[in-house]
C-alpha cells in the first residue's frame, strides 16, 4: 500500500504567500522612492573611473545546485530500478500515488532533486500479489547511494543520512516536504501494521538523504 501524507496546510501556505505577493504587485500604491540630491552627479564622476576587477572574483564560493525533473531511480545498496512518474496532489489535499506498483513518484508540485529544497519521492511497498517498487527501502542504511537521472541524461546522487518512523498521521509534513538551504531527496513507503478495514498501515517510512557534494 502507498503512504497518504496530509500536506493541504503546506499547500494552503504556499497559496497564502502568492496570494500576498501577487497582491502587493499589482495594487501596490506605495510611490517610488525620490532620487538622494546629487545622485546624479555622483554617478557622472563614477562613471568615468575605471576599475579593475576584484583579485578574490575568482575564488568566491557560488551555489551552482541545480535541480532535475526525475526520470528514473536506482539503489544499488538494494539492487532497486525503477521509472519516476510526475504526481500532484488528490483532491483531498494528499500527495497523489502512481498507478503502478513496479514505479515511484515525484511531488511535482515540490522541489526538484539536486536544488536547495526537500524532494520527495514515494512508492509502493506491496500489493495483493506480493512485494512492491519500494518493498526493501527498510533495509538502507546511512551511507547508502540514492541516484535519480532526467530523461536527459544528467544524474544527481544522494547519500542516506537517517531512516525514521512515524504514526501515519504524525508525520513531520514541514521536515519532509519544506524547505532547506541543504539539496535533499526524502524517500517514502508505508511500514508497521496493515489494517484491512481502513487499509492503511499504521505508520510511514522516510529514508533521508542529502545531495553528494
Amino acid at each position: 500500500m502507498f503512504y497518504t501524507m496530509r500536506v493541504v496546510f503546506l499547500v494552503l501556505v504556499l497559496m497564502t504567500i502568492s496570494a500576498c505577493s501577487s497582491e502587493m504587485g499589482m495594487n501596490s500604491s506605495v510611490k517610488p522612492a525620490e532620487k538622494p540630491k546629487g545622485q546624479e552627479t555622483f554617478k557622472q564622476k563614477v562613471t568615468g573611473t575605471t576599475t579593475s576587477s576584484s583579485p578574490y572574483a575568482e575564488s568566491i564560493i557560488k551555489d551552482e545546485r541545480t535541480g532535475i525533473v526525475p526520470s528514473s531511480l536506482e539503489i544499488p545498496a538494494i539492487g532497486l530500478k525503477a521509472n519516476i512518474e510526475s504526481v500532484g496532489l488528490k483532491e483531498n489535499g494528499e500527495m497523489a500515488v502512481t498507478e503502478s506498483f513496479d514505479t515511484t513518484g515525484w511531488y511535482e508540485q515540490g522541489y526538484h532533486p539536486g536544488e536547495p529544497g526537500n524532494a520527495v519521492i514515494g512508492g509502493h511497498v506491496d500489493s495483493r500479489n506480493g512485494p512492491a517498487v519500494f518493498y526493501e527501502l527498510n533495509k538502507l542504511s546511512v551511507g547508502d547511494e540514492v541516484k535519480v537521472t532526467s530523461k536527459t541524461g544528467e544524474t544527481r546522487t544522494f547519500v542516506v543520512t537517517d531512516k525514521k518512523e512515524y504514526p501515519w498521521d504524525e508525520a513531520p509534513l514541514k521536515s519532509i516536504f519544506g524547505y532547506t538551504h541543504r539539496s535533499s531527496l526524502n524517500l517514502i513507503t508505508c511500514t508497521g501494521d496493515f489494517d484491512r478495514s481502513s487499509r492503511n498501515y499504521s505508520k510511514r517510512l522516510v529514508i533521508y538523504t542529502e545531495l553528494k557534494s
